[in-house]
């Protein structure tokens, strides 16, 4: 939550891992229905979001990975399509680019972050989103409506 200590590329690795884990305890809870949750991670491209890094080691940084490590923001919709269209398509994959350090290149199924797919922390985290929003969300009800 950062509640001590704040660091904006530490929040956003956070965030990116909780979506991880949140979307594997999602496949879980529809295992059986038609419902397909996939992870897709688009990779590194440049948008907007760099543009809101701070200091000056930044601003020199950022252009030349830019230029070396990420992909376009159009090539960064790639794994999202794929995921749309695959036609073996099952809940729980991981896609992402297979380029590079999964910054860039043609979208393939990936490898999960280490730890990311423990049903433990999926249920943790699915519990405190619960208490975190007041919204309960308790699927085996919803399918019975």
């Amino acid at each position: 939550m950062s509640e001590t200590s704040y660091r904006a590329m530490g929040a956003y690795a956070k965030s990116k891992r909780a979506n991880i884990v949140y979307t594997l305890e999602l496949a879980r809870r529809t295992a059986g229905s038609p419902v397909k949750a996939l992870v897709v991670h688009p990779g590194s491209a440049m948008t907007g979001l760099q543009r809101h890094g701070t200091g000056a080691l930044s601003r020199v940084v950022t252009p030349i990975a830019a230029r070396l490590l990420m992909g376009s923001a159009e090539g960064a919709a790639w794994p999202s399509l794929y995921a749309a269209t695959i036609p073996d398509v099952r809940s729980g994959l991981f896609i992402g680019p297979a380029g590079r350090d999964q910054t860039s290149g043609t979208p393939k199924p990936a490898k999960l972050p280490t730890g990311a797919d423990d049903p433990a922390q999926g249920r943790r985290l699915w519990a405190a989103s619960e208490q975190l929003t007041g919204v309960p969300f308790d699927l085996e009800a919803r399918s019975a409506t």
